[in-house]
């Protein structure tokens, strides 16, 4: 977008907004954010992730390649294994270094998201809560609650699942859909030799299953998902026996594999944060004439891929490429030109990711047998193979990925 004396409104201060800012930045559009929790820890909330190749690749475009790699510690292999039998899959993250030039990091969500906000600077506003927009020709007017008003020629809503910008675009759109699991979260401290670094490990069981990982070499993260029966029952038999989440917690995960019951049993209790699953079903348009949406605001997904802060991230660059050099006249048109790049790729991973988020749920002694066999034999080669093309290929345009 040609430069102009207005700065494009980011209605968000998370992952996606804050990147969104600085991809803007780059272009040499001017662009503030505004983030409606009136402190950092409140928009920063969240334990560990996977930084995967194709944020990096997009975080490399916009000139923050040195930043992460100091936050970063490196992915190099994904071990998938059964509680009950062992290993199902080893995947090699390096293979994928190599394919698309670049790594996969895990780091501290709290730790990218003060990354970002130190980069974005005085260009974050916080308590500022939207209360609705106004949309014309050459412009969007934007109201807080405080009363505040703002104008940008342009309103991007990267302001989470529960979307105050969407909700305006979309007002008679369902709420966000329950996937049927929740995510009780933790980081803690254990000895190197029983996380090595840079191994990410998913362990499957009936209904549930448990990931860990590095994130540097004093903290582990860990992730204990449970499906909606057994969340439940636990949960009613926590009530009952007047247990903390952490020992009913240790109940459903005590005797599965190590180091999974060390990893709950060291975690503090007001440190372990339950997260219930939510995503949307895909709708044709994000966008209006000044109007659009970026990350869990356009298209919010399971964490069964590990997509939803990469997509964001990678959105936000797109995002900025496509205004880039657009006069102020023809957003609209940049608008389009956005939707058409971005539409199709992020519903496939949403799709990919829900049906991974219903395998995973699968509770039956009998039927999860077949899943793990399943596994065994084509996790290797089919699914790793698919899910990397799916997930890695990133739409950032030509020059910006090693070909494979």
């Amino acid at each position: 977008m040609a430069h102009d004396r207005d700065e494009v409104i980011v209605m968000g201060g998370g992952i996606a907004g804050l990147t969104t800012v600085l991809a803007l930045r780059s272009a040499g559009i001017p662009a503030k954010a505004y983030e409606r929790a009136p402190a950092l820890g409140a928009a920063a909330a969240g334990n560990g992730l996977v930084v995967w190749h194709n944020a990096v690749i997009a975080l490399r475009t916009i000139g923050l390649g040195k930043h992460l790699d100091a936050i970063g510690s490196e992915l190099r292999r994904y071990r998938f294994r059964s509680r009950r039998s062992g290993s199902l899959a080893d995947w090699s993250i390096e293979r994928g270094t190599g394919r698309y030039g670049a790594p996969a990091y895990t780091v501290s969500r709290p730790a990218l998201h003060g990354m970002l906000t130190d980069l974005v600077g005085d260009d974050l506003v916080l308590g500022a809560r939207c209360t609705g927009f106004t949309e014309e020709n050459d412009g969007v007017t934007v109201r807080f609650e405080d009363g505040r008003t703002v104008r940008g020629p342009l309103l991007i809503g990267a302001d989470g699942l529960r979307s105050t910008v969407r909700h305006r675009l979309m007002p008679y759109e369902p709420p966000p859909r329950y996937a049927g699991m929740t995510a009780c979260q933790g980081i803690v401290g254990l000895p190197v030799d029983q996380v090595p670094a840079g191994v990410f490990v998913n362990t499957f069981g009936e209904g549930s299953f448990f990931v860990h990982y590095r994130l540097d070499d004093d903290s582990v993260y860990w992730d204990a998902v449970l499906n909606d029966r057994i969340g439940r029952d636990l949960g009613r038999t926590a009530g009952s026996l007047g247990l903390g989440v952490r020992e009913a917690l240790l109940r459903e995960f005590g005797h599965w594999p190590d180091p999974v019951p060390a990893l709950i049993a060291a975690t503090a209790e007001p440190e372990i944060l339950p997260v219930d699953i939510y995503d949307r079903d895909p709708v044709p348009r994000w966008s209006t004439d000044r109007v659009t949406l970026v990350g869990d605001a356009a298209q919010p997904m399971t964490f069964n891929l590990g997509q939803g802060a990469n997509q964001a991230i990678e959105g936000a660059v797109v995002l900025a490429q496509c205004l880039s050099g657009t006069p102020v006249d023809d957003v609209p048109a940049a608008l389009a030109v956005y939707e058409r790049r971005r539409m199709d790729r992020v519903v496939r991973v949403a799709r990919r990711s829900r049906a991974n988020g219903v395998l995973s749920r699968w509770q039956n002694p009998a039927v999860c047998l077949l899943r793990d066999a399943f596994m065994r034999v084509a996790f290797d080669r089919l699914v790793y193979r698919k899910t990397y093309q799916l997930t890695m290929d990133t739409d950032l345009g030509p020059g910006t990925r090693t070909a494979a």
